[in-house]
């Protein structure tokens, strides 16, 4: 897995795109900041049982506007790892699958936490198996829950560390990113993840 490829390959794929990639980062991150900030709005003044009923809401509508709002995005950077044409309201394309990406986000979220209830590693682990299922959802969008989780699980066989190196190698970036507080990840986020989605484009047909 040829990380300096994929990367190149990304910033050539957002050549002419960045300005879309970073408008669409904006959206997304004011929309799941808002959604906790509205629901909570009137707790300092409410009782501790409606703070706690208002803090359990604001996770589930979190939970699902992240869920439909992270389709979208990684059906942005899919298309743009594709050199296909996209705007920043592919973001809000995905309607008809933000059901199924939910349904996958909590099953493996329990997987993941169930690993991580015996040490560290095993969560680590299972993340990494489970990392695909955006991008197999988008491709094949009739898939079932497990169906789609099980095919990550097949895809990320021996690619695991391949994906953990390629996240390791951003760390440079993000590190820097926090001494521009948060500024250079409007940049770096959109190369990321299109590196990212040439990871996924890379290993897809090898299963």
């Amino acid at each position: 897995m040829n990380r300096a490829e994929l990367k190149a390959n990304a910033k050539r794929s957002l050549q002419g795109k960045y300005g879309q990639a970073i408008l669409m980062t904006i959206i997304f991150s004011f929309i799941t900041s808002m959604v906790t900030y509205v629901v909570l709005l009137g707790g300092p003044n409410a009782s501790k049982i409606t703070v706690m009923i208002l803090e359990y809401v604001a996770i589930i509508l979190r939970l699902s506007v992240f869920a439909f709002l992270t389709l979208g995005s990684v059906s942005f950077y899919l298309k743009v790892s594709r050199n296909e044409e996209v705007t920043w309201k592919e973001l809000f394309s995905k309607t008809n699958l933000w059901l199924g990406l939910l349904g996958v986000t909590i099953v493996t979220g329990v997987f993941i936490s169930l690993w991580s209830l015996l040490i560290v590693i095993p969560g680590i682990i299972a993340s990494y198996r489970y990392a695909m299922v955006d991008y197999i959802l988008l491709d094949n969008p009739n898939i079932g829950i497990m169906d789609c989780i099980n095919k990550s699980k097949k895809m990320m066989y021996g690619h695991k560390m391949d994906l953990f190196l390629l996240h390791l190698s951003f760390i440079g970036w993000v590190i820097l990113g926090v001494f521009t507080l948060g500024i250079l990840y409007l940049w770096l986020m959109p190369y990321m993840s299109v590196t990212i989605a040439n990871f996924y484009n890379s290993i897809k047909d090898q299963n």
